[in-house]
């Protein structure tokens, strides 16, 4: 049997072709463009929050400063969750499970 016939045999099965590697990197580039497109929609919001925070830091300044007495403990506690539940996403993202072995 000859390289031609070969192919030719292989082309006129009727089976479609499946490449996992080509769909993987489509699946790929296309989870990126819409997490980009996410952040990029976002990006109007912050900007308008930030305008609007900025235009109210006259207002809000006194109401900060006696509320940042009362909160100020309480910033420890909350940054230590948060590095705990960053901690925990970044483990569980890169498959480092505690207790298996890999």
């Amino acid at each position: 049997m000859t390289p031609d016939d070969k192919l030719s045999l292989f082309l006129s099965l009727d089976r479609p072709v499946r490449d996992p590697a080509f769909e993987a990197a489509v699946a790929r580039r296309v989870a990126r463009r819409r997490a980009l497109a996410t952040v990029g929609a976002s990006v109007p919001w912050a900007i308008a929050a930030t305008a609007l925070l900025w235009g109210l830091q006259p207002v809000m300044a006194p109401f900060g400063e006696s509320l940042g007495l009362a909160i100020g403990p309480a910033t420890g506690v909350l940054g230590l969750g948060l590095a705990t539940a960053i901690g925990g996403m970044w483990l569980n993202t890169h498959g480092l499970r505690l207790g298996r072995r890999a």
